[in-house]
Formats: structure tokens, C-alpha cells, sequence
């Protein structure tokens, strides 16, 4: 998926996993990004380039950093320094991530073991179903939002 949707989805799943709260919607936004950390040619990736081509090199694209593995430790890392809306939206926004990859690719879920899980899918699919989630990221967001105005 696309950089933006990963945000946007990873907005969501910080918002529901944390009962509604913003900040837990933002730290998962921001946090859905973080996967793409082993791709230099990323967004983030070209912006933490000295940590992005080690890790690239290392381990490929898709694989450790598109874990479960890396979720769960992210979250263990965060639990003990930080509120519970920080870890648990970090988390959620990594899985966010590599969720909407799963729906256009693959990726080692079960990282260190070696089987890509996912949907391969052509370049129309990608945008597809990249701009379908994040038009239902947006409705939410703004069903939310106005909701909570209202």
C-alpha cells in the first residue's frame, strides 16, 4: 500500500485499539509508517536512509519489519516507559501496516520463518484496494470526528 494509506489505516486501528482515543489515533499513524523502514526507497526509508539500507541488506523487504515478531516486540519495548495508548497504538498501527501489504502482497508474517503469507495481486488490484482502504480510513475518520462534535 501506498504511504499514505498505511497512515491512515494505521490512524484507525489506533483510534479503535485505544476505545476512541485521538492520541492513540496519531501514534498509530505514524507508527503504521515505521514497517517500511527496511525499503531505502521508502518514504520513510529514504529519510532514515543509514538505518533503512543495513536493515534492507540485512533482512530484505517485507520480511522482519513486516513481522508479527515486530509488532509484538515494538509494543514490549515501548509497555514499561510509556502510557498504555503509546505501546498499544504503536503496535496496532504496525499490524495496520503490514495487514494492508497483506492484501497486496506478501510478507513473512511468521518472520524468522521463511513462508510469505499474503494475496499477490497485479499493479490495477494494488490501487484498487489501496484506494478503497483508504477511502473507508477517511470515511471513518471524518464519521468519527463529526460524531464526536456533534
Amino acid at each position: 500500500m501506498e504511504w499514505s494509506t498505511h497512515c491512515l489505516s494505521g490512524m484507525v486501528a489506533g483510534h479503535l485499539i485505544t476505545g476512541g482515543d485521538w492520541r492513540g489515533a496519531i501514534i498509530g499513524g505514524i507508527a503504521a509508517v515505521i514497517p517500511d523502514l527496511d525499503e531505502p526507497k521508502s518514504k520513510v526509508g529514504r529519510l532514515f536512509w543509514p538505518v533503512a539500507y543495513p536493515i534492507n541488506k540485512v533482512f530484505g523487504h517485507r520480511t522482519i519489519t513486516h513481522s508479527l515478531l515486530f509488532a509484538v516486540l515494538t509494543g514490549m519495548i515501548l509497555y514499561p516507559f510509556t502510557q498504555t495508548w503509546v505501546w498499544l497504538g504503536t503496535s496496532t498501527g504496525i499490524l495496520a501496516h503490514i495487514l494492508g501489504d497483506m492484501l497486496t502482497g506478501r510478507v513473512k508474517f511468521f518472520y524468522p520463518a521463511p513462508k510469505f503469507i499474503g494475496i499477490s495481486t497485479n499493479r490495477m488490484m494494488f490501487i484498487i484496494i489501496d484506494r478503497i482502504t483508504a477511502i473507508l480510513a477517511l470515511w471513518y475518520i471524518a464519521h468519527t470526528t463529526i460524531s464526536t462534535l456533534i
